[in-house]
C-alpha cells in the first residue's frame, strides 16, 4: 500500500521522499494491538495521522504492523533528541 506524505521528507542527500510503500498484510491484527503496547499506540496512531493525512478512523482500521512501520519510518523526522 502506497501512502502519500503531507509534507515531503528531505534525506541529508537531497533526495526528496514523497511517499512511502508498505506491503499490505491480511492478518486480522489491528491497531488496537499497537494501542496496548505500553501506552505508545495513541502517540503511534496520531503519527501516521501527522505523516499521512488519514483521519484516526482510517488509520484505527490499519494493520498494527503498517501502523508500527510507517511510525518507525517518519518518527525520526517528527521527533526531537533521541530515536
Amino acid at each position: 500500500m502506497e501512502y502519500t506524505l503531507i509534507k515531503p521528507v528531505t534525506k541529508s542527500n537531497g533526495e526528496e521522499i514523497k511517499t512511502v510503500e508498505i506491503r499490505e498484510s491480511f492478518t486480522g491484527r489491528d491497531v488496537r494491538t499497537v494501542c496496548n503496547s505500553k501506552g505508545e499506540g495513541d502517540a503511534q496512531v496520531k503519527l501516521v495521522v501527522c505523516a499521512t493525512g488519514f483521519s484516526d478512523t482510517f488509520v484505527d482500521n490499519m494493520d498494527a504492523r503498517d501502523v508500527n512501520a510507517i511510525s518507525k519510518m517518519v518518527k525520526p523526522f517528527f521527533s526531537v533528541g533521541e530515536n
